[in-house]
């Protein structure tokens, strides 16, 4: 007669995938922590817009807006308009009077929003004045705004870019 193999009691050791699990479901958390802080910074939902595209000159019918631009930099502002004389600093001290070139700016676009728009560019290590900036518009004005990051040694050539978009002062 045939015998039964004896059988060998096998021991199972979970803890390797304990361990992965335990960094899988951190990993997921992490995920998640990462979406609702991106929500809850930005619970309106506003887009960011690309800085090229954003204007195709004064018979575009998409966008016949006329952009003015807050350019963010470490170290202050520097602001783009037809009203204003190209490359208006604004340092941080000039930004906490409650005239300032940023405000006018803004009260200016704000009269004519039908016609203008506002681009914020946003440099490496310009957090501050970004918030700032981004603050004031939010909690006083109702315009059409455009926020985009650059980088830290992007050159603009206004003079070449008023050419193209065909706005001149008069």
């Amino acid at each position: 007669m045939a015998r039964r193999k004896a059988y060998q009691k096998i021991d199972i050791n979970v803890e390797p995938f304990l361990s992965i699990m335990a960094i899988v479901l951190k990993l997921i958390s992490l995920i998640l922590v990462v979406i609702v802080m991106r929500i809850a910074m930005n619970p309106k939902a506003k887009r960011i817009v690309a800085f090229a595209g954003l204007y195709s000159g004064h018979g575009n019918t998409i966008n016949p807006k006329i952009p003015s631009y807050i350019d963010c930099r470490p170290d202050g502002l520097t602001l783009y308009s037809n009203d204003l004389p190209k490359g208006t600093p604004v340092t941080w001290d000039d930004l906490q009077n409650p005239d300032n070139a940023v405000n006018r700016l803004l009260d200016k676009v704000q009269q004519r929003k039908d016609d203008e728009y506002v681009v914020v560019m946003v440099r490496p290590q310009s957090v501050k004045f970004y918030r700032t900036v981004r603050n004031l518009i939010s909690k006083n004005y109702t315009i059409d705004v455009g926020y985009d990051a650059i980088d830290a040694d992007f050159k603009v050539d206004w003079n070449a870019a008023e050419k193209a978009l065909a706005i001149s002062e008069d």
